[in-house]
């Protein structure tokens, strides 16, 4: 497994630069450089891999509530609109569908909001039936979910099967595709993730990125720049998707060693 100081110092011998015993505290100007570009480096090679992101970078999350809010009280804002006391993450101008009310059951408009705490709709105060739940929709999507903190979701399933009927924005996942849940495989934020999570493959690529960068600042050779290009997208690149192709993540069944044939048989 190697740290972020290695791949510093795979970068350092590469450019001519003296190698360091710890990027995090060595105070020079290539550690400082290198620093500098570390995270949205990491962040672009993590993207420039297959189209669902690299294998050791995938998650998967199920059981994923559609947005709703429960609601606990309606008062009196003005003579056509009524507050809404419920936790949620809406925003003016949204549509929001009430249901489980006596008085209130329907589509309405968010007017305002005041706090994350309540909202107001259009709708003339009639009394507090201080029960209901609230659900975001609109006009081209009618149902939406958390994104998981990801760099991408790559699959959006409903019952176990993927469905193509959805969109990111912002922090929702929105589609009209009717379920009170839906499960998402994504590519983990950089946050999410440690160097040593990073294979050999992945390394070969990085710090050859990471060198181009570093180099751009440090000495501004082109020509070195260049040859590190071109070993990227003809020879490591290639080879670590490739390999990356390879990996397999399954996890077995128990009697997974019995169905391959194997015997359970005890031998005295």
């Amino acid at each position: 497994m190697s740290s972020k100081t290695d791949i510093a110092n795979l970068v350092a011998i590469r450019i001519g630069e003296a190698i360091v015993d710890d990027i995090a505290a060595d105070n020079v100007a290539f550690t400082n450089e290198f620093n500098a570009v570390w995270s949205p480096i990491v962040e672009e090679t993590l993207g420039i891999g297959p189209e669902k992101g690299w294998k050791f970078t995938q998650w998967d999350v199920s059981e994923v509530d559609r947005d709703s809010a429960t609601i606990t009280a309606f008062t009196l804002a003005t003579a056509t609109t009524t507050t809404v006391t419920a936790t949620h993450a809406l925003l003016a101008g949204d549509q929001v569908i009430i249901t489980g009310t006596t008085n209130y059951d329907g589509q309405y408009l968010v007017e305002s909001i005041s706090t994350t705490v309540s909202f107001v709709i259009t709708a003339t105060f009639v009394a507090d039936d201080a029960t209901g739940t609230a659900k975001w929709t609109s006009d081209k999507f009618a149902y939406r979910y958390a994104k998981p903190t990801s760099t991408r979701v790559t699959d959006v399933c409903v019952g176990g099967l993927p469905i193509t009927d959805w969109i990111v924005k912002r922090t929702w996942v929105l589609t009209n595709m009717e379920s009170d849940t839906v499960a998402m495989s994504y590519i983990l934020a950089l946050s999410d993730l440690a160097v040593t999570d990073f294979p050999t493959y992945f390394i070969q690529v990085l710090w050859r990125k990471m060198a181009i960068h570093v180099l751009y600042t440090r000495t501004q050779n082109k020509g070195l720049q260049d040859r590190l290009t071109e070993e990227i997208e003809e020879v490591y690149l290639p080879r670590a998707m490739a390999t990356d192709a390879k990996e397999q993540y399954v996890q077995e069944e128990s009697d997974a060693w019995t169905a391959a044939g194997h015997t359970t048989t005890l031998i005295d």
